[in-house]
């Protein structure tokens, strides 16, 4: 079974995958190098990409094993058999940025949230502000989350299925 990590984004769905749900995403890849990996969650993971062409665009698609699919942003530029390095992204919207359709199911192991630090900006109206993020992302396994800091996706230890 392959065993990797998905950053789950921050949607108000009445019921998020707990450990020990299977849940069923639609995930593109992000590697090491993006602005929002997160290095920690990085995994080396074999797969087979193909080439598809839809509507005049060609996307890439990555098959992860245990049929679970995953699109690749088109700067990778790689296909056959090979070692991708990353993490997944579940994007619920990810049908307006691609055409083809990641499909697959994936058990959850852990949940944890992802935060970032973050500092108030006063606005004109008391008592509201505005919110900018500073400096990297990281998991937050135990305890509280800290002063300062702000929950901004959540982290998932998956098995394929």
């Amino acid at each position: 079974m392959t065993t990797l990590w998905m950053i789950e984004d921050l949607e108000p769905w009445p019921d998020p995958p707990a450990p020990g749900q299977v849940c069923e995403p639609t995930t593109s890849w992000i590697t090491p190098g993006a602005s929002d990996c997160i290095r920690e969650l990085a995994r080396h993971v074999p797969a087979r990409v193909e080439q598809i062409t839809v509507d005049d665009r060609v996307e890439l698609l990555a098959h992860l094993g245990h049929g679970f699919t995953t699109v690749l942003p088109p700067q990778l530029d790689t296909l056959g058999d090979v070692v991708l390095t990353g993490h997944l992204v579940w994007d619920r919207y990810l049908w307006m940025l691609y055409r083809i359709r990641p499909h697959g199911r994936a058990r959850v192991a852990e949940r944890h949230p992802v935060i970032q630090r973050t500092r108030r900006i006063p606005t004109a109206d008391a008592g509201w502000y505005g919110v900018e993020y500073e400096g990297p992302r990281t998991v937050h396994r135990f305890g509280p989350i800290p002063d300062g800091y702000s929950i901004v996706a959540y982290a998932l230890l998956v098995t394929l299925q």
